[in-house]
């Protein structure tokens, strides 16, 4: 049909809906008048092909969402195992927390000062482990400090950052913790997008490179050599 008037054939394709459509969804049967419409959807609802997962048949609204899914124990399992206890663990950072907090019931007297010292040891050039000229752990510079004294009349505080806390043990365990922890590693990186980051326990670097954040690693390779973190020559570190 020819019209007169844009208002004229504005009020046909109004009337008969017969408006065109031309940006579709990547994912659904949506179609839009607009590019900026298509992607307004697209963003809301996740619609990007690039961000499902075929096997689960979901969207997610960015890419790290999805990469975080992928690498979750859905896709991964556990086929990481702690190598004194056995016990199973999706990624790299999490067995390494398991030994750094002392939880592996055959292996108590793994902590993370002590994984240090032998990393540092098989170190000697520094590429993961920061040069200290002396550390101590937060359960040796704190051996005789009582966190029932650090009650200050509203809560129990810490002495280092002041923050307050409900019970003492919530205090003890902040204070036990990486927190205020002197970085002991740092991303062999150095050039690289993160500039050799430091943190103060080996499970953070892991998670670290497990992100792929700084291009360094590829999250399956550091699966893949964690046991060489824990173990030399087929033999444990450390003997119990």
């Amino acid at each position: 049909m020819r019209f007169r008037t844009a208002r004229a054939a504005n009020d046909h394709m109004r009337a008969k809906n017969h408006w065109s459509y031309p940006y579709d969804c990547e994912t659904c049967n949506l179609a839009f008048r607009s590019e900026e419409a298509r992607d307004d959807h697209q963003d809301d609802e996740g619609h990007y092909k690039h961000l499902h997962c075929s096997d689960c048949d979901r969207y997610f609204q960015n890419a790290n969402n999805l990469a975080q899914h992928m690498r979750s124990r859905v896709h991964q399992g556990t086929s990481i195992s702690c190598p004194f206890c056995q016990a199973a663990f999706v990624t790299a950072s999490g067995v390494s927390h398991h030994l750094e907090s002392s939880s592996c019931p055959k292996a108590k007297n793994l902590s993370s000062s002590v994984i240090h010292r032998i990393l540092s040891q098989r170190d000697p050039n520094g590429v993961i482990t920061e040069r200290l000229l002396e550390w101590h752990d937060a359960n040796t510079i704190n051996s005789t400090w009582n966190p029932n004294h650090a009650y200050n009349g509203f809560g129990y505080e810490c002495y280092i950052c002041h923050r307050e806390f409900i019970t003492p043990r919530a205090l003890e365990q902040h204070i036990r913790s990486p927190t205020h922890q002197a970085p002991l590693y740092h991303c062999p990186n150095k050039s690289g997008k993160c500039g050799g980051k430091r943190f103060p326990t080996l499970a953070a670097l892991f998670n670290h490179l497990e992100s792929e954040s700084c291009g360094y690693a590829k999250f399956a390779t550091v699966q893949k050599n964690v046991r060489g973190f824990f173990t030399g020559g087929g033999q444990k570190l450390v003997s119990f």
